[in-house]
């Protein structure tokens, strides 16, 4: 029997991201990949999403909607029964993100070790070049989650009929699913970059030095400050944390930005 198509799944909801985002990534990853695939948006509002994405509906829980982005807690409907034929190959992604090439090679990296694939939490500065000075115990980034459907059902399981008080000892999704996975795994570390802690450089550095692109990555994440579309402004046009910050655009995100955006995205 043939494997389910594998899907790329996504969340709108609220305002934090409008819907070019969404648009964006579906564009990017219509170009770039070389196998076939779904794009899949789970959402409670369709309206403006390009054409060609499909939608689903927000799985039903019991948390107050005024707290969804007390830690992005919609994302653990990723794992809720039904969605997918069991054993479909996802990727959850989120939309802030810049794709650099084909991810073919995470669905098969998902297929050669089962599991969920999840991203190794990226350490700050100090402690990633001091790490006996600075210890910290690295947990998981859920900009981009591997699994199959119907392997990791529980983690919905575990969460849908919770308050926010109930859950808020994890403080987020991703530690939810960092401490409640089964077979949880990180993906090879280096497939996944961090643009603030892996390639944004500190002031005075910033000013002199443009952001490189990582040629070796497949896909730049951004969480915090800034947003991929920060970097895509005019010049002079401040963008960054108090640490890590510029005034010029980033030139293969505004490219990326401009490629993958139309007139009528909102």
């Amino acid at each position: 029997m043939a494997e389910p198509l594998p899907v790329f799944l996504c969340f709108k909801w609220g305002k934090g991201y409008p819907c070019k985002y969404t648009n964006i990534l579906f564009r990017a990853l219509t170009d770039i990949m070389q196998s076939q695939f779904r794009f899949v948006c789970l959402t409670d509002d369709t309206l403006g999403l390009a054409q060609g994405i499909e939608t689903m509906p927000l799985p039903a829980f019991k948390m107050d909607r005024q707290h969804w982005h007390k830690g992005m807690w919609p994302k653990l409907g990723a794992f809720a029964p039904d969605l997918f034929e069991p054993g479909t190959p996802i990727i959850m992604m989120d939309v802030d993100v810049v794709v650099l090439r084909d991810l073919t090679p995470l669905y098969d990296h998902l297929r050669a070790h089962g599991g969920l694939h999840i991203i190794r939490e990226i350490p700050d500065t100090l402690p990633r070049t001091f790490p006996k000075l600075f210890p910290k115990t690295l947990l998981s980034n859920s900009s981009v989650v591997g699994f199959r459907a119907g392997e990791q059902e529980h983690l919905f399981e575990m969460f849908r009929n919770k308050t926010i008080e109930e859950v808020s000892k994890f403080r987020n999704d991703q530690n939810f699913i960092h401490y409640h996975a089964k077979n949880r795994q990180s993906w090879p570390i280096g497939w996944m970059q961090s643009f603030k802690k892996d390639l944004a450089w500190h002031f005075p550095v910033s000013l002199v030095r443009p952001v490189p692109r990582p040629d070796d990555a497949y896909i730049v994440i951004f969480h915090g400050v800034p947003n991929p579309e920060d970097m895509t402004k005019g010049a002079f046009k401040p963008w960054g944390s108090n640490e890590k910050f510029g005034f010029f655009p980033v030139s293969w995100i505004k490219a990326y930005w401009q490629k993958y955006s139309r007139p009528t995205d909102q």
